[in-house]
């Protein structure tokens, strides 16, 4: 097993990752990028999620205003660049994309820096050290293993895994408290207004109807419909509810088989049933289902559902976020939401990246030190890439 070192370790290739990466690099830190799959985004590509969240300030009304320069606001440029143009959904506003543009961005944005390398493909297998600082990182990809020992970590893997390898200080909760994982997939040869407006309610009523009878299985009620502009397409979201079945103790193994056939079940019934989509089928669906919440460290800070909606600001802030609290859970049918004022942000201190006792390990995006009500705002992509890149600026700092 061959043994290297570098300034910065980011472990995870999602939003918070490439941001932090990004970070490091331009402050000068010799920095790896490490990835479990073969692109980059994390569930802004693996899972399809389709809209970035968290670009803008919330308010009733006028033109987007963005809240973080940085990789944020080039993200966000890139892809108003490339087609993409800002939508209003009530309070908010979001940037729809194509998860492919935003992996082809992420991955300009990596190779344009030189002290910064990317392994696709890899990710953490153990991690070493004390409790106050960790010593080496075991990576395993397609070639083999490979130790290494970096100055500062950035636990972006979405599940802290790097700190649970450490058996540094983590908080889980439990199952049943978490917010409900996703799964999208998208449909072809539906016709032109079989979604939208009264006919997605419809669409709805029927997929009730279809569990009730017997002819779904239960959850599949759970989904919601979105016309993508391209002749023919349909983007649905389907929230995975009522997971308790027999299948293997693993929650999230558990949750990829029950979507798989759940999206199944449900595009049958829809080409059978539904007016509108007697041609349809799944052209694609996304690579794994969409994780809201996992596991994440336990910071020197935490971040709570107060300094939300109480839109506080913090002498250590590292990041503005404006985006609702917005907690899908389980048995409500839908996401709920609580706004904090309008026209107004939070910062994200910097304490909720820090571990609580390890002094060269970071967190960001998911890993982070948040409540649960907090995490509900936090884990969306645009804070992400704000907060991302502030781990991987203090991560260069004190590699130094």
């Amino acid at each position: 097993m061959r043994s290297t070192r570098c300034d910065v370790l980011v472990v995870g290739g999602g939003s918070a990752g490439v941001a932090a990466a990004l970070g490091a690099a331009r402050r000068g830190a010799e920095t790896r990028l490490v990835e479990r799959y073969g692109f980059l985004g994390g569930m802004a590509t693996a899972a399809m999620v389709g809209t970035v969240c968290g670009l803008y300030m919330t308010g009733p009304s006028g033109p987007p205003r963005l809240l973080n320069e940085g990789v944020a606001g080039e993200v966000e440029a890139r892809l108003r660049a490339g087609g993409a143009e800002p939508l209003r959904r009530g309070r908010t506003i979001v940037l729809p994309y194509v998860p492919l543009a935003v992996a082809t961005i992420l991955a300009e944005l990596v190779a344009g820096e030189a002290s910064l390398s990317l392994d696709l493909h890899t990710t953490c297998a153990a991690a070493e050290g004390s409790p106050e600082r960790l010593a080496t990182v075991r990576l395993v990809g397609w070639r083999g293993t490979e130790e290494v020992a970096p100055r500062v970590v950035v636990d972006a893997s979405g599940d802290a895994i790097v700190a649970w390898h450490a058996a540094l200080a983590t908080e889980t909760p439990p199952v049943a408290a978490r917010q409900l994982a996703s799964a999208v997939f998208v449909l072809q040869g539906v016709a032109d207004g079989a979604v939208g407006g009264a006919r997605s309610v419809a669409v709805l009523r029927a997929l009730h109807e279809g569990e009730r009878a017997g002819e779904l299985p239960h959850g599949c009620r759970l989904a919601a419909f979105r016309a993508s502009g391209r002749a023919g397409e349909v983007t649905v979201k389907l929230a995975l509810d009522e997971l308790d079945v027999a299948a293997p103790a693993d929650e999230l193994t558990r949750a990829e088989l029950v979507a798989r056939r759940r999206v199944t079940a449900l595009a049958g019934f829809l080409a059978r049933r539904v007016p509108g989509f007697e041609r349809a089928f799944v052209s694609h669906a996304a690579p794994q289902i969409g994780v809201r919440e996992s596991r994440r460290i336990v910071g020197v800070d935490r971040l709570e559902r107060d300094d939300v909606v109480g839109a506080r600001k913090r002498a250590d802030g590292v990041a503005r976020a404006a985006w609702p609290i917005e907690l899908w859970q389980a048995g409500e049918g839908g996401a709920r939401y609580e706004y904090g004022p309008d026209d107004d942000w939070y910062d994200v201190p910097r304490g909720c990246l820090e571990h609580a006792t390890c002094t060269n390990l970071l967190a960001a995006g998911r890993c982070m030190a948040a409540s649960h009500e907090a995490m509900g705002s936090a884990r969306v992509i645009g804070t992400c890439l704000a907060a991302g890149e502030a781990a991987g600026r203090l991560a260069a700092e004190r590699a130094r």
